[in-house]
């Protein structure tokens, strides 16, 4: 599911801290293993480790029955200093069949901070290397398929024509890799005709046999849209009796010309419903009173693309009802969602997982409310300050005065505790908010309250079209510091506006040739609980066109939006 972002709110818009270990993993991947038909593939191992104090007491359960699973004695790690426990996996393959398949290992402690957390193993029955490709591809574009291997190849790449827009390669650098990952490229000139195409990729010197094959290409060459949906498969997960939930197809034309979606339907039961928008196709499934179990159905896009119809399996997973549970790496900023990130006093925090409300609890107008329906947020086992709370995500504020370091955040829901995940909190993590098109930011143009965007964007409500030089911009953003005066966690920014103690530059254009700007209001944003805002007047010296944008201190830079200027 594609996170909700908060930041539409700015346009209409005592100590846990204990003595427990702290789960770590060396790897979440093992794969893909390339085996022949028929046989058991050779055993795998996973190293974990203890980032925390105390002593680990790991088990291990497994999605399928032909991965075995066994957590071995402590040990010298293999990966890295230090000791490790190594999570074994044997491959019971001989009775699956052809093609790819994947299990998930989950790694429990339930006294340890970051657990659980999950593996994904995947096994290729077989080649992997497609018998085929047969793409449609724009003239000056490329077209990629991708595979693993067990190790190094060789390859000779022909076409009919004789010209050279076919290619194997490694697909990244590095050494030490396995699996190791190649793709097979097309790349025809600007200048090539439309039509269609043949070359072959005759690969050799595997010690895998089956790997050792010519595959024939076809390159469909066109001028038309082509449509290509994100991701190819859909897989949801919700328990049962939770409130339908919903996610988002992206869809991205490969071709030229404009893409038109043309209708959107659904097969598999009433459960799955799906709706054509302005950012992609909406796919929404409801549980309501269904057994737990595995589901399939499908979402068809109709569109004007050469390519014709896009069908995404989607796999629900109807579970039952339990506690809350945080997703690993789950509490991310709610301005570009990166796993990992730390994030800063007073942010506004994401937390991602999965039964944290049956019922969707929005929240008001600051002051904000620590408790939403049945739902607290525990930050170091004090309650922060809630904007919302849904199914699989809610936001919160991180304390104004979190100590600075490792924060220990949990979920109690209907008087359930969850798993305890950490994230590092620091003085200061600028991010902008993103809009939900492309990767253009939450910005307003205060001539018109228009977005900046290219004037062929819609957003229904907001009028969009490029800035220009002289306009006044609002940028929306988190994470950027402390202000004077301080405002308390959950309390509205007060009017006069706090300000920040360091003011940053805005970055247009990039460091060569774009312009710095120094925004002359720089804090929070009246009213509101943690969101910040930075108006400056756009220079002549900016460059034209969609150029990049960030806000950069010396010891801190944001993430990178794009904006319009014309």
């Amino acid at each position: 599911m594609k996170p909700c972002r908060l930041l539409s709110v700015s346009f209409a818009f005592a100590s846990l801290i204990v003595a427990a270990p702290k789960l770590r993993l060396a790897t979440s991947t093992v794969g893909p293993i390339s085996i022949a038909p028929g046989s058991n593939g050779a055993a795998q191992t996973v190293e974990a480790f203890n980032a925390g104090d105390g002593a680990l007491s790991l088990s291990l359960t497994s999605s399928v029955t032909w991965l075995g699973t066994s957590v071995g004695a402590p040990r010298a790690c293999s990966s890295q200093a230090g000791t490790c426990i190594p999570l074994q996996f044997a491959l019971n393959t001989s009775g699956l069949s052809a093609g790819a398949q994947t299990a998930i290992v989950t790694a429990s402690d339930p006294n340890a901070v970051d657990a659980p957390q999950t593996i994904t193993v995947t096994v290729q029955m077989g080649s992997g290397i497609p018998n085929s490709v047969d793409v449609y591809v724009a003239p000056g574009s490329t077209r990629d398929t991708r595979f693993a291997t067990n190790g190094s190849l060789n390859s000779q790449a022909s076409t009919q024509d004789g010209a050279r827009w076919l290619s194997l390669a490694l697909d990244g650098t590095g050494s030490f890799r396995f699996p190791v990952p190649y793709r097979i490229r097309v790349a025809p000139p600007g200048d090539m005709p439309e039509g269609t195409y043949n070359g072959a990729v005759t690969i050799s010197g595997s010690s895998f046999a089956a790997d050792n094959k010519t595959v024939p290409v076809t390159m469909r060459l066109t001028t038309l849209p082509i449509i290509q949906a994100s991701p190819e498969r859909l897989p949801v997960r919700v328990a049962q009796g939770a409130p339908p939930v919903s996610s988002l197809l992206g869809l991205t034309n490969l071709g030229q010309g404009d893409l038109t979606v043309q209708s959107v339907s659904t097969s598999g039961g009433p459960w799955l419903t799906a709706s054509n928008s302005i950012i992609g196709v909406l796919v929404t499934v409801d549980p309501g009173t269904m057994a737990p179990g595995t589901y399939s159905g499908s979402v068809a896009i109709a569109s004007n693309a050469v390519n014709g119809t896009v069908t995404v399996p989607v796999d629900f997973a109807v579970i039952a009802q339990s506690g809350p549970a945080i997703r690993y790496q789950g509490a991310v900023n709610n301005g570009d969602f990166v796993p990992g990130e730390p994030v800063a006093r007073g942010d506004v925090v994401a937390l991602l997982g999965e039964q944290f409300a049956f019922s969707s609890s929005g929240g008001h107008a600051p002051p904000l409310d620590t408790q939403l329906g049945t739902t607290t947020v525990l930050v170091n086992a004090r309650a922060a300050p809630l904007y919302y709370a849904l199914y699989q995500q809610i936001a919160f504020q991180m304390p104004v005065d979190a100590p600075l370091g490792t924060a220990l955040v949990q979920v109690q829901r209907d008087g359930i505790t969850s798993n305890t995940i950490s994230v590092d909190v620091v003085d200061r993590a600028p991010r902008i908010g993103l809009l939900n098109i492309g990767s253009f930011g939450t910005i307003v143009n205060a001539r018109d309250n228009s977005l900046p965007l290219p004037s062929s964007y819609q957003i229904p409500g907001f009028a969009t079209h490029p800035a220009a030089a002289g306009d006044v911009l609002t940028i929306y953003a988190i994470g950027l510091g402390s202000t004077d005066p301080t405002v308390a966690s959950g309390a509205p920014s007060p009017v006069p506006a706090a300000t920040l103690t360091s003011t940053p530059v805005i970055n247009i254009g990039g460091s060569i040739g774009g312009a710095a700007v120094t925004p002359f209001f720089a804090g929070l944003s009246p009213t509101y609980a943690g969101l910040y805002q930075l108006n400056l007047t756009i220079p002549d010296n900016v460059p034209r066109g969609i150029v990049n944008l960030s806000i950069a201190w010396s010891d801190a830079v944001s993430n990178s939006v794009q904006i319009a200027i014309q």
